[in-house]
């Protein structure tokens, strides 16, 4: 956690409102891309981001430190999501009609850059390794390459073992290395064709 994040994280359980608000700016939109692939439905989806930070507020004093603010709210988030949708099992998930505007418009720019440069046939190979794997491979590549998240950090927001991880992880970049029979850094990789098949609407 950075110093900023621990002062913030400190003043948030002493009490302080702009500390509150602040730590909401800086990761309601992560949350909200990285609650997105479970809650389909955006109006439920801020309603949980909502509630959890109420939640949470309501609890600050009783709060232990943490060591990674992103990943305390990505693991709480994840445990409010499957919480309502056991409260409300009948709730219907359905996407939004835009999806795109779940990024900001730095990220429109970006994307469809990466987009005029990725062939048709590009875009078709990824799409079909994406369906080859499941949604919980499929989580750990989202947080391993776009989160920055290590395997261990995985493992605790996800509550599998390590070995569990990296074992889901090199299972997953496998396929991609065979499907593509060819070696290269695969981080830039899929920090380049994640945002590609968030815009392509092809995951």
């Amino acid at each position: 956690m950075t110093e900023q994040e621990k002062e913030l994280w400190k003043a948030f359980q002493n009490g302080s409102k702009d500390a509150f608000e602040e730590i909401l700016r800086i990761f309601y939109r992560p949350m909200f891309d990285y609650g997105f692939k479970f809650q389909k439905d955006h109006d439920q989806l801020s309603d949980d981001i909502h509630d959890l930070f109420l939640s949470i507020w309501d609890r600050r004093a009783f709060l232990t430190p943490t060591a990674n603010l992103k990943l305390y709210l990505f693991s709480a988030l994840r445990n409010q999501i499957f919480r309502t949708k056991k409260r409300l099992p009948f709730v219907q998930e359905l996407p939004g009609e835009d999806d795109d505007h779940l990024f900001q418009e730095t990220d429109y720019a970006e994307t469809k850059i990466l987009r005029n440069e990725a062939t048709d046939e590009q875009l078709s190979r990824i799409s079909c390794v994406m369906l080859k794997l499941t949604k919980r491979q499929q989580e750990i590549l989202h947080l391993r390459f776009f989160e920055n998240l290590s395997n261990a950090q995985i493992a605790d927001v996800l509550n599998i073992s390590e070995p569990s991880v990296y074992n889901l992880l090199s299972i997953s970049l496998k396929l991609f290395r065979n499907y593509w029979n060819v070696y290269f850094n695969i981080l830039p990789f899929f920090l380049f064709f994640h945002k590609l098949l968030i815009i392509s609407k092809l995951w």
